[in-house]
């Protein structure tokens, strides 16, 4: 076999392996263990357990219910824009995907099975990344998660917080004592 023969022969079968790889670690599966209690509105039952695992190491320290923090997660993404909740659940897949880990943090395992250590480091890596997308994608999430756990009556207690001051009153109800009297509206030919 003449060199050059050879040097395409080895190119080409390195790429290859390079592709397949690629492809291998793209298509790893992470923990599909976790389940969701509720029906989800926004997240996809793939991206779910990223969540979940991300509220895990947000809230770590605290009574809260990881599960729990991704469903109300879930609920309140039903009011944003139809293109930010696809944004985030895109950015759930990345943090999840092995391929993605490897070119994005140096590990090559889906973020779900990683252990509680070497999650810190991967969400670290997005939070001290230089892509600006990324470092927001970090502080999105962990802010998503924050607002959630707080957000409820039940923490309330582990941060000394006795709740609102206010209390809201209910009005009477209303009754007609006598008809609505109607008057026409000014013309538009007497307005300034």
């Amino acid at each position: 076999m003449q060199r050059r023969s050879f040097l395409k022969v080895g190119l080409f079968g390195g790429l290859l392996l390079a592709v397949g790889a690629g492809l291998g670690l793209g298509l790893r599966q992470g923990d599909r263990s976790v389940r969701p209690t509720r029906a989800l509105n926004v997240i996809s039952e793939a991206a779910f357990p990223v969540l979940v695992a991300v509220a895990a190491r947000v809230t770590r320290g605290t009574s809260a219910s990881p599960v729990e923090i991704a469903q109300r997660v879930d609920e309140a993404l039903r009011f944003a824009p139809r293109q930010s909740q696809q944004d985030l659940d895109r950015v759930l897949l990345l943090l999840e995907n092995a391929l993605g880990g490897l070119l994005l943090r140096g590990q090559g395992t889906p973020f779900t099975l990683l252990d509680e250590g070497d999650q810190d480091a991967a969400l670290m890596a997005w939070r001290d990344s230089s892509v600006g997308l990324l470092r927001g994608a970090h502080h999105g999430l962990r802010k998503l998660c924050l607002a959630a756990h707080y957000a409820s009556a039940d923490c309330w207690a582990e941060v000394a917080y006795p709740g609102p001051s206010l209390t809201k009153t209910v009005p009477p109800p209303m009754s007609a004592r006598a008809p609505l009297a109607v008057t026409e509206a000014p013309s538009a030919e007497g307005m300034p």
